[in-house]
C-alpha cells in the first residue's frame, strides 16, 4: 500500500515551521511527537468570541471580545509595575495591562485614538475593567478574523494554543484525503458525520451547532478507533493461525504435580486449568486473558499450565512487572513445581552475568525463564519459545507483549490480571481474545474485615498494633508518597516510617520503589522471617509479597487510591487461615466522591463488582491503572457511555471478515488509512506486508 499521502501526518513536529527542538520537547509532555498526535487530544471546553459581552454582568476570569479605542498610555515609574493602556468603550474605561514589555513597543502597536478589536480574560485594576495580556488583538477592519469559536486544550509549560493550531492546520490537508470506511447502517444508526467532517469540526468549530455536536463528533471518532482496534485484533489472530496441527500436549505430568501440591486446588482453579489446557492445545496461536481476583491463586494456575510445554521440549517465559514479583514467582516455581525437566533461571535488571544467561537460553540449557522487562530485550533470543505468561498485564504496553510473543514461533500468550476488567472494557480492549475468570478464593481463607476512618483514629490504631505485634501478627502500613510534597498534605512514607520507628524501634521496616534492589530484597526477607513486624511501604507491595503471617494492612490517605488498587492492597493480607483486617484511613479534605468510593470498598469484597464501580466513578484508564504510563486504552472511546457502540463496531468487523469484504482492494485501502491514523503499525505490517 502507498502511504505517501499520509507520511506527513507522521512527521516530527519539530520539522514544522515555528516549532523547534525546545518547543517540540514541551509538546512531547502532552504526548505529541508527530503531527497526527495532536488530533488525539480532545478539547476541554470552547470559548465563544463571536459576540460582544454584556458589561453589566462581567465576572473576573471571564473571556470577553470587544472593540476598544485607545485613549492614553500610562508609563510606570517603577519597572515592577504594569504598563497600562487606557481604552474606552462608550462611557466605560477598559485597561489593557502588560508586564515586562517595553513601552516603546506598546506605544507603536497601540497609537492613541485608534480602534481595535480585543479578546482576553477579564481582571479588575484600580476599580476599572482590565484585560491582562490579551489573547488576540486585531485592527477593527479585521474583526471577522477574531470572531470565532475557539477550543481550549490541556496544555503544558512552554506551549500555547497557537502552537496546536499550527499543527492542526498542517495536518488537516492530509486528513482530508482519507476515504470513508464505515458502513452506512452504522452512520445512520448513530447519526454520524463523515470521518473528515467529524475530526475537523471537533477541532475547528465554526458555529453553535458545531459546539453542541462536540460529543457526536467524539463518538464518531470513537467508532473509528474501535473498528481500527478490532481489525488489528481479528487479523492478528487470523494471520497467526498455527500452520501445524495441535501441539498434542501431554497433561499427565501436570495432573501428577497437582496431586502432590501441599494444598488442594479449588474447584474453579481445576476448571480454569482445563480450559487453558484446551486452548493451548488448539490449532490456533492463542492469546488468553486470565482474570483472577486477589487471593484466588492465579499464579499456581499459570505455572501448572506451563508444565505441558516443558514436557514437550519447549521453552516458557514468565514476565512480571517488578523484581519483587519476579523473585516471588521464581521461588514459587522452585518450591511448588518440582519437576526434573524444568531448568529455570531468574532474569531481571539486576541479574549478573547476563551474557552467560542469554547464551544458555539460546543453548536451551534454561527452558523456564522468569523475569521482568529484561526478557524482551532485543539481544535476548530463545530456542523454541512456545508459551509466554505475562503477569499484571496492564502494566505492559501492547507493543511489549507483541515483542515477547514474536520471540517464538506460533507462541501462545497467557495474560494475567489481578485487576478485574469489566466485560465491556475487556471487549473494547481485546476483542475476541479468549477470557477465563478465576473468582473463587481458597475455602480456608476468611473474608477480610474492612474498617474506614479518619486520621483522628490513628492513635487508637497504634494501640491495636501493639497488641497485634504481641500476638506475633505482622502489618503492612501503606502510604501514597515516597517524599513529602508541598502541594499535597498527606503523609509521606519516610515520615510515617520515622514516627512508627520511635514507637516500635527495630520492629519497623521501610520499603519503596526508589530503594536499591538488594535493599528491597533484604527488607522483604526480614519481613517474611518475622524480624520486622510492621512494613511501611508505598504501593510497591501491591504485587509480589506473599506473606501468610501478615494479617493487617493500614492504607493511609486511602482516598488517593482507586477502588481496584485499594482492593489489590487489601488482598496482601488474609492469605492464611488467620482473620485478615484492612484499615482505610482518609485525610481531612476528602471529597464526596472519595467518601462514596470508600463506602463501596468497605462493603464489597468482590473485585469484579469493585472494578465495575471503579469504571463508573473514575473512568477507563484508572480501572486498568497507570493511565499516565502510556498504556492508556483509547483516545476517543468512553467505555462507560459507548457500550452500545462498542458492540456495534465489534459486530461490524466480524461481518466484514466473515463476508470476505476485506479481500476487496478498494476497501483494503480504506482500512489501511484507518489503521494508519490510529498507529496500528503492527497490524499494518501483518496485513499488508
Amino acid at each position: 500500500m502507498n502511504d505517501n499521502n499520509f507520511k506527513f501526518l507522521y512527521q516530527n513536529v519539530d520539522k514544522l515551521k515555528g516549532i523547534g527542538p525546545k518547543k517540540a520537547s514541551y509538546l512531547r509532555n502532552l504526548g505529541i511527537s508527530s503531527v497526527i498526535d495532536a488530533f488525539y487530544i480532545l478539547p476541554t471546553r470552547v470559548i465563544d468570541r463571536t459576540q460582544d459581552i454584556d458589561f453589566r454582568k462581567l465576572e473576573k476570569g471571564q473571556i470577553i471580545t470587544t472593540s476598544l479605542k485607545v485613549k492614553k498610555h500610562h508609563y510606570p515609574f517603577n519597572p515592577k509595575l504594569p504598563y497600562v493602556i487606557e481604552c474606552t468603550k462608550g462611557n466605560l474605561i477598559i485597561n489593557l495591562i502588560y508586564f515586562s514589555i517595553k513601552g516603546n513597543f506598546l506605544r507603536n502597536k497601540f497609537p492613541e485614538n485608534k480602534e481595535f478589536i480585543v479578546s482576553g480574560k477579564v481582571s479588575f485594576y484600580k476599580s476599572n475593567i482590565g484585560i491582562a495580556h490579551p489573547d488576540y488583538i486585531e485592527e477593527i477592519e479585521n474583526e471577522e478574523k477574531l470572531r470565532s469559536f475557539e477550543n481550549i486544550y490541556p496544555l503544558t509549560r512552554g506551549i500555547h494554543l497557537k502552537d496546536l493550531k499550527k499543527i492542526f492546520e498542517f495536518g488537516k490537508a492530509y486528513i482530508e484525503k482519507y476515504e470513508e470506511w464505515i458502513s452506512m447502517p452504522i452512520i445512520n444508526k448513530f447519526n454520524f458525520h463523515s470521518f473528515y467532517e467529524s475530526i475537523v469540526r471537533l477541532h475547528f468549530p465554526e458555529n453553535n451547532e458545531d459546539v453542541e455536536k462536540k460529543e457526536l463528533f467524539r463518538k464518531r471518532l470513537a467508532a473509528d478507533e474501535l473498528i481500527s482496534n478490532y481489525f488489528a485484533i481479528r487479523y492478528l489472530k487470523e494471520k497467526t493461525k498455527k500452520k501445524e496441527d495441535s501441539l498434542d500436549l501431554d497433561f499427565s505430568s501436570q495432573k501428577e504435580l497437582i496431586s502432590k501440591l501441599p494444598f488442594k486446588l479449588t474447584e474453579k482453579q481445576k476448571i480454569i486449568i482445563e480450559e487453558v489446557n484446551s486452548l493451548n492445545n488448539s490449532h490456533y496461536r492463542e492469546t488468553i486473558l486470565l482474570q483472577g481476583d486477589v487471593g484466588s491463586g492465579k499464579t499456581i494456575v499459570s505455572l501448572l499450565t506451563a508444565v505441558p510445554f516443558i514436557i514437550k521440549g519447549y521453552q516458557v517465559a514468565y514476565m512480571a512487572p517488578t523484581e519483587i514479583l519476579a523473585n516471588q514467582i521464581y521461588e514459587n516455581l522452585k518450591n511448588l513445581i518440582q519437576l526434573d525437566e524444568i531448568n529455570a533461571v531468574l532474569l531481571t535488571g539486576s541479574s549478573k552475568n547476563k551474557d552467560d544467561i542469554y547464551q544458555k537460553i539460546i543453548d536451551k540449557k534454561y527452558n523456564f525463564i522468569v523475569g521482568t522487562h529484561a526478557i524482551f530485550q532485543e539481544n535476548l533470543s530463545f530456542n523454541q519459545l512456545k508459551y509466554v505468561i505475562i503477569d499484571e498485564q496492564h502494566r505492559f504496553g501492547v507493543k511489549q507483549r507483541l515483542i515477547l510473543g514474536e520471540k517464538g514461533i506460533n507462541t501462545n500468550i497467557l495474560l494475567m490480571s489481578a485487576t478485574p476488567i469489566p466485560r465491556t472494557l475487556a471487549l473494547a480492549q481485546y476483542g475476541e481474545i479468549e477470557q477465563v475468570v478465576l473468582n473463587e478464593r481458597p475455602a480456608f481463607q476468611k473474608p477480610i474485615i474492612t474498617k474506614v476512618s479518619n486520621t483522628e483514629k490513628i492513635k487508637d490504631l497504634i494501640i491495636y498494633l501493639r497488641k497485634s505485634i504481641t500476638d506475633k501478627n505482622q502489618i503492612y502500613w501503606i502510604c501514597p508518597l515516597v517524599e513529602e510534597s508541598e502541594n499535597q498534605r498527606y503523609k509521606d512514607v519516610e515520615s510515617r516510617f520515622k514516627s512508627l520507628q520511635k514507637l516500635f524501634g527495630s520492629k519497623v521496616g521501610l520499603l519503596h520503589g526508589k530503594m536499591k534492589a538488594t535493599d528491597k530484597e533484604n527488607i522483604i526477607n526480614e519481613f517474611k522471617s518475622g524480624k520486622i513486624s510492621i512494613l511501611v511501604a508505598t504501593t510497591v507491595i501491591e504485587v509480589g509479597i506473599d506473606n501468610k503471617n501478615a494479617n493487617t494492612v493500614v492504607i493511609e490517605n486511602s482516598e488517593k487510591f482507586g477502588l481496584s488498587q485499594l482492593h489489590q492492597l487489601r488482598g496482601r493480607v488474609g492469605r492464611g487461615s488467620e482473620q485478615g483486617y484492612c484499615f482505610a484511613i482518609y485525610g481531612e479534605n476528602i471529597t464526596d466522591t472519595s467518601k462514596e468510593r470508600l463506602k463501596v470498598f468497605k462493603n464489597n469484597l468482590d473485585g469484579f463488582q469493585l472494578a465495575e464501580k471503579d469504571l463508573e466513578i473514575r473512568g477507563t484508564g484508572d480501572v486498568l491503572g497507570y493511565r499516565q504510563s502510556g498504556d492508556s486504552l483509547f483516545k476517543f472511546v468512553d467505555t462507560m457511555n459507548d457500550q452500545e457502540l462498542i458492540k456495534e463496531c465489534f459486530d461490524y468487523v466480524k461481518e466484514v471478515i466473515s463476508n470476505k469484504k476485506f479481500e476487496d482492494k478498494e476497501y483494503q485501502q480504506k482500512i489501511y488509512q484507518l489503521l494508519l491514523f490510529f498507529k496500528q503499525q503492527e497490524a499494518i505490517k501483518l496485513l499488508f506486508s
